[in-house]
């Protein structure tokens, strides 16, 4: 299975669109999109249109309200994550999971050269893998002596 499978699955579900904000809005304007479409992240967007970052929840918690900047004040390219981890279409699920477990991501964009396909959550990739993993995650469970061993 690849993230490929994971965008086709959210594309099915109507839960692929990528949200994004320009770096120039305020926090405020990026948390007020991901509450009503209650998504943990967003792609931040410079003035000629590239991926200039990524601004998540922990992003927020850490950045903006733990040191008591007003979300109403303050950029988004001021607090966002600047160094954004990718993976493309074709990685597997258990590398970009791997990939989000060493750097301690929720939230991975998925690019193909230019063109950026979707953000994925680590939510999305664990779904596509209990759903459609062949059975390897109840496998796992059983060998690890988890519940109904």
């Amino acid at each position: 299975m690849t993230v490929a499978s994971v965008m086709e699955a959210l594309k099915d579900r109507g839960m692929d669109q990528l949200y994004s904000v320009p770096a120039s809005a305020m926090v405020e304007e990026a948390v007020e999109l991901m509450a009503a479409r209650e998504i943990g992240a967003v792609v931040v967007s410079t003035e000629d249109q590239l991926v200039g970052g990524i601004f998540t929840e922990r992003d927020l918690l850490n950045r903006v309200v733990r040191a008591g900047l007003d979300p109403r004040r303050t950029p988004l390219s001021l607090v966002m994550t600047r160094e954004v981890r990718f993976v493309t279409p074709g990685t597997t699920l258990e590398a970009a999971l791997a990939l989000m477990y060493v750097h301690r991501h929720r939230h991975l964009l998925v690019i193909d050269g230019p063109r950026v396909h979707g953000l994925v959550s680590i939510r999305d990739l664990a779904y596509q893998l209990i759903r459609h993993g062949e059975g390897r995650l109840e496998a796992a469970v059983r060998l690890a002596g988890g519940p109904g061993t």
